[in-house]
């Protein structure tokens, strides 16, 4: 472990090694949706795979045994089947169900359902019959995994926020119109869902209780994979439900295509092999309990590039084994009702909101400014031709989840470390739960101007030993300073450079921040950019 910088005592690392078992957690059994546990999967990464089932004019599934052989049996792509919404409209859907489960695989996530589209076309706004998922209850159990609401964070902020009135309501009454708009897709798409954000809104949807898995589709013109799932991971652990992964070919510019070439498409367009194979990787060792690519498999009869590295990937697993336990000792708290997200992103061209209306506020900054200490450049993600921002490098390691202030004590117990990163709504419920954390031996990282919303305080404002733990004050209301004007034309996101950053750190709190990451560090790699 590397020294730390001053020359305070250390206190003991945290090691919590088990994986998520969703039936430990407190609210699983008066949950209406049990979400699976490893045991459902066999205790080992599965694989995802085959996006649809050819459909013909008599609303038949057709060929679909022919379809499942190519993928599942010929090529070993997967286990875990991801089509459309349009099967649940199609007559022998019992059959399909039938077949799925003589084969023991998967049935995930169907997706294509789009809030104010269609008909006609694939991405409508479905409302499929109660039957539909009746049979596919009765007939798959715990392997049907349910409906998408896929990349719909994302689609909210983007079209549906800014009709919300008034654009300027608190944080509260944002959650509330984004709880009401959601509450609707579920009861078109029957309350048993898998979610894909395609922002860091995953909290919010997996407090419902109606989910069974949490994931993204990385890559793309979408956030940072390793922020991205520092969100996940957090939400899947406070609420009980496991995550999976995905790699986009997808970017800003096209999308990979092994079988033809034009504008905007073909095999040197989209996300590089590189890069999804990287993310691909990286997913498995974040524990994810199904990871795969969203599509190009083939070309013809035959395995792309694409599907050779997918093929590659079960063969690794079940050769070398299942991956340890993802140690992530930190955790970065932040205040459930903020709806704070990335500076810039794909759903909109305004920068530093959240509840994408609200500007960001200092604690907002405060956020944006830890998580870029911890993963330098996240915010460049899909904004570079070269790619730049979609993995970071990661100094301390990649050590931290993102949960929000509703998170249970025995949650936070399992961190060394707890950094309140973003500004609290205050409150005698939070200060108790932090002043708990501290007893027991954690160290809690505050600012000062946090410290001053919580009734009574917990310490005094300074590096101080406080029970068996510890907490570090960071100084200033937000530890943050003002880097340069608020200029509307300098803050401007931009192709290929960087986001201009209003507010900084304040060097002392950076250098107090530093020395706490780098106690947790496990070891370092490289020249200390990578570790």
């Amino acid at each position: 472990m590397a020294e730390p910088v001053t020359g305070e005592p250390v206190l003991p690392h945290r090691v919590y090694n088990h994986l998520l078992d969703p039936r430990e957690h407190p609210d699983y059994e008066r949950r209406a949706v049990k979400p699976p546990s490893w045991d459902t999967f066999g205790n080992r990464t599965q694989f995802i795979t085959l996006r649809g089932f050819q459909i013909n004019a008599d609303q038949m599934i057709v060929n679909y045994e022919k379809d499942l052989d190519r993928y599942t049996r010929q090529h070993e792509l997967g286990n875990v089947i991801w089509p459309t919404l349009s099967i649940l409209f199609a007559k022998n859907l019992d059959a399909l169900a039938d077949e799925i489960k003589r084969r023991d695989l998967f049935l995930f996530d169907l997706w294509s359902y789009v809030p104010g589209s269609g008909p006609p076309g694939d991405w409508q706004a479905y409302r499929p019959p109660a039957e539909a998922f009746k049979t596919l209850e009765s007939k798959l159990g715990e392997r049907w995994l349910g409906t998408d609401i896929g990349e719909q964070d994302g689609r909210y902020l983007g079209g549906y926020a800014n009709q919300m009135t008034p654009a300027s309501a608190s944080p509260l009454e944002q959650y509330f119109h984004f709880q009401r708009h959601f509450e609707r897709m579920g009861d078109d798409l029957g309350h048993k869902h898998a979610t894909l954000v395609s922002l860091n809104f995953g909290h919010y949807f997996l407090t419902e209780g109606t989910y069974t898995l949490i994931g993204a589709e990385t890559a793309q013109a979408l956030p940072n994979g390793q922020v991205y799932y520092s969100f996940i991971r957090g939400a899947g652990k406070q609420y009980g439900v496991p995550w999976f992964g995905n790699a986009s070919v997808w970017n800003r510019w096209g999308y990979k295509n092994y079988e033809a070439s034009g504008e905007g498409f073909g095999p040197n367009k989209g996300t590089s092999l590189s890069l999804m194979k990287r993310l691909l990787y990286s997913h498995i060792l974040y524990n994810s309990v199904a990871v795969g690519f969203e599509s190009g498999w083939f070309v013809g009869d035959a395995l792309s590039p694409i599907g050779r590295v997918q093929q590659s990937a079960p063969r690794w697993v079940k050769e070398n084994g299942q991956p340890g336990v993802m140690l992530a000792p930190v955790a970065l708290l932040l205040d459930f009702y903020r709806g704070w997200t990335f500076p810039r992103h794909l759903y909109t061209d305004n920068v530093y909101r959240v509840w994408g209306n609200l500007p960001y506020e200092p604690g907002d900054y405060l956020t944006d400014a830890v998580l870029d200490m911890l993963y330098p450049g996240y915010q460049d993600s899909s904004y570079y031709h070269d790619e730049s921002g979609f993995l970071s490098p990661t100094p301390y390691g990649d050590i931290a989840d993102c949960l929000m202030s509703d998170a249970p004590s025995w949650l936070l117990d399992r961190y060394a470390v707890v950094v309140v990163a973003g500004a609290l709504s205050g409150g005698r419920e939070i200060r108790d739960k932090l002043q708990t954390y501290v007893d027991r031996g954690g160290h809690l990282v505050i600012t000062r101007g946090n410290l001053a919303r919580l009734p009574g305080g917990i310490a005094a404002p300074s590096t101080t030993t406080k029970g068996k733990g510890r907490m570090t004050v960071l100084p200033g209301d937000f530890a943050i300073e003002m880097k340069q004007d608020l200029n509307a034309a300098s803050l401007a996101s931009k192709i290929d450079q960087p986001l201009d950053k209003p507010y900084v750190l304040l060097p002392e709190a950076r250098k107090k921040l530093d020395d706490i990451f780098r106690r947790q560090r496990l070891f370092e790699a490289g020249d200390g950019k990578l570790s």
